[in-house]
């Protein structure tokens, strides 16, 4: 499923943000915090837990690593 990175969500706790923003800055908490990180966002699936922003943080960390 393709996520826009451009996307107006929520981090729980951190406001509003794009989708790009909320990952990174979920990816950055402390790992207590980390681990019960929420997006919620108007599509679906309206809820992103951690194991499902941490596949999106390594996903798009792929994508801008430039390929040889």
């Amino acid at each position: 499923m393709a996520f826009d990175p451009e996307e107006l969500v929520t981090l729980t706790n951190h406001g509003s943000m794009r989708l790009r923003s909320a990952v990174a800055r979920a990816m950055t908490l402390p790992l207590g915090e980390r681990k019960k990180a929420t997006i919620v966002r108007n599509g679906k699936p309206a809820t992103l837990r951690y194991e499902r922003i941490k596949d999106l943080a390594a996903e798009w960390a792929k994508n801008l690593v430039p390929s040889a």
